[in-house]
């Protein structure tokens, strides 16, 4: 689990600590955890970590450069808070990371950025958050290596399940037999907002959800006969932003049951009642009664 540590912080070293104060405190704390085992826990401080992060961490100060990402983490509280506990207070009103860093500093962060970022959306949409999940989602993401794939991949996955589950769902013979609510259960209205707030990273996944409702369409009336469990799923993937290829397929198989869905059924059932009823009259004035 990648959550950040900044070394300065840990270590209670100062900003301007040159190289020598760096070494002679590397060697204090290497001196000090020498007997205990690489994932054993160590107290640095208040802090408790295992030694192999410790060294890890020591060694990172070795490096110039990877000292320096540190310390601007370490200056830029709002990201350092983000970094070690999730708090959002980054993303209100902060200065967007693209106009201040390079690519090599995204790659740095991009793990336990990438982490908090991922956990914090992906419970927003679990949690129906949509204050999060519209702060979140508002982030203009570096596009650097794979950046944006490790900050969305664990809300990606969720995305992911609705796609499926409405695919197993075309292979359920219970589809006969489930009521609407029981359909719309598996893309409820909230479950559709909460997607379209998403950014556009997940314009793909929006449009193989809508794929998989105009399938499960063509199943519900090709092997049922369920028109109308098809109309109403067909209106539900309609509410979600699709592109213009998707949209028309959706439009086109819905616009299908659009005659008979102006003959309710119970109509239906009342003009073929009235019909009979003419129709035993007439027999019974024209070869009955005389």
């Amino acid at each position: 689990m990648p959550i950040y540590t900044n070394p300065f912080k840990l270590f209670d070293l100062p900003l301007d600590a040159d190289e020598a104060a760096i070494k002679a405190h590397k060697l204090s704390v290497q001196a000090r955890i020498q007997h205990n085992s690489g994932t054993e826990l160590v107290y640095i401080g208040h802090h408790q970590l295992p030694k192999d992060t410790v060294l890890k961490l020591l060694k990172e100060l070795d490096n110039y450069q990877t000292r320096q990402y540190h310390l601007a983490i370490y200056e830029h509280k709002k990201l350092l808070n983000f970094l070690e506990y999730g708090h959002l207070n980054y993303f209100r009103n902060s200065q967007s990371l693209t106009s201040t860093e390079n690519a090599d500093f995204f790659k740095f962060i991009g793990p336990y950025f990438g982490f908090q970022y991922g956990e914090t959306l992906l419970q927003a949409i679990k949690t129906q958050d949509k204050e999060t999940l519209s702060l979140l989602s508002a982030t203009s993401l570096p596009m650097v290596g794979d950046f944006e794939d490790q900050c969305y991949k664990h809300a990606n996955y969720y995305v992911e399940s609705t796609i499926k589950e409405l695919k197993n769902l075309q292979d359920k013979q219970e589809l006969n037999h489930m009521s609407e609510r029981e359909l719309l259960s598996y893309l409820p209205n909230r479950t559709i907002e909460l997607y379209n707030m998403l950014p556009d990273y997940f314009y793909a996944a929006r449009n193989l959800i809508g794929n998989e409702v105009y399938q499960l369409s063509i199943v519900l009336t090709q092997n049922f006969g369920r028109s109308d469990g098809a109309s109403v799923m067909l209106k539900q993937g309609l509410k979600l932003k699709l592109d213009s290829t998707v949209r028309k397929n959706l439009e086109s198989m819905l616009g299908k049951f659009s005659i008979k869905s102006k003959f309710p059924n119970f109509i239906l059932i009342a003009i073929t009642f009235i019909a009979i009823l003419f129709m035993m009259k007439y027999i019974e004035t024209n070869f009955l009664g005389g």
